[in-house]
């Protein structure tokens, strides 16, 4: 993989320097009300560099505890991450309960609906009531929502639309205590090509709130490219009536993509900057606001090489687990800079 080697300083170097910098983007975080995340899975819990980073830098961590993984009842890996999260004073977000991309491989056309419906909600039922008070905040439903209106998934056919709700309800009486959120991508914006889509989440999330389902939030994962990604002023607006319905807000699963720009490595990096700054500057000012989260945190374990779209520099960290300028971007975001 090659390497950016942009960025030399550490992020203790330059806070020293600069005494008007906080720590860590956690302090920052922390010193606005903010919560700042990271993905984490078993393999990068691993890596002494990434635990160490990662406690230093946020203090909230998304682990995968999904169906399609668990079936509940294999906990070893969440387990681990759930307790690594708690000796370092990091809320969790569970993700995701139910989502189209991870099922169990049984879910199948042959099988009948009562079938599924017992087997979704005996799940759900376990998966929360094994973490009750452990998981912050739920990732309850993930990309039901698609230009058309809702996604065409086996659940759905066999189920209906009203399995949405269900599986709220389910995880609130799971756990009464734990935030319960929806989740989208290329919803973020309230305007430009993705007005469609984030109308018919707006909509969806709308009616659960009407009809008294107990949904606490909606998480906009902003998976983006230095290119073509929204309008701040489009993705606030989205903040703001999502905001007015009494429910609060997340950036999910953020990562800003430069591989394709006929640019070189430094003016890249700062494009990417750019994007970070000003997405999430645009967001803090809106109330009801959460935080952030990143899917990942360092170059040297980004989804986006995993699947083999990369490679690609995605992240603030490069792969020696240097601040990279979309560190500082971020940084100078949550200062109100």
């Amino acid at each position: 993989m090659v390497r950016t080697e942009t960025v030399t300083r550490t992020v203790a170097e330059i806070a020293t320097e600069t005494l008007s910098y906080p720590s860590s983007l956690r302090a920052a975080a922390e010193a606005g009300g903010l919560l700042i995340g990271s993905f984490a899975d078993e393999t990068s819990l691993k890596d002494d560099l990434f635990r160490s980073t990662l406690t230093r830098e946020f203090n909230c961590l998304t682990a995968s505890i999904s169906w399609g993984q668990i079936h509940g009842e294999d906990y070893e890996d969440p387990d681990t991450i759930v307790k690594f999260a708690s000796e370092h004073q990091m809320k969790v977000t569970g993700h995701a309960l139910i989502s189209r991309l991870d099922v169990p491989a049984w879910v199948s056309p042959q099988i009948s609906t009562s079938e599924l419906q017992q087997a979704m909600r005996k799940y759900i039922h376990d998966d929360v009531a094994h973490y009750r008070g452990k998981v912050h905040r739920w990732i309850v439903v993930n990309e039901a929502v698609d230009d058309e209106g809702l996604r065409k998934t086996i659940i759905l056919e066999k189920l209906g639309e009203d399995y949405i709700a269900e599986a709220f309800r389910l995880a609130h009486e799971a756990d009464p205590s734990a935030l319960l959120f929806y989740n989208d991508y290329d919803a973020e914006a309230a305007g430009g090509y993705q007005k469609v889509k984030s109308d018919r989440v707006y909509e969806l999330v709308k009616k659960l709130v009407k009809d008294g389902v107990p949904i606490h939030g909606v998480g906009l994962q902003m998976h983006l490219f230095v290119v073509e990604y929204p309008k701040p002023e489009d993705i606030a607006a989205n903040v703001r009536r999502l905001a007015a319905l009494g429910l609060k807000v997340s950036i999910t699963e953020m990562d800003v993509r430069v591989k394709d720009v006929p640019l070189d490595m430094n003016e890249r990096l700062e494009m990417q900057r750019r994007v970070y700054h000003d997405v999430i500057a645009a967001c803090i000012k809106e109330e009801g606001f959460m935080g952030v989260t990143f899917w990942g945190f360092t170059d040297a374990h980004s989804w986006i090489n995993d699947v083999g779209q990369g490679p690609d520099y995605p992240l603030l960290f490069d792969e020696n687990y240097q601040p990279k300028p979309a560190y500082w971007g971020v940084m100078d975001a949550l200062l109100g800079r």
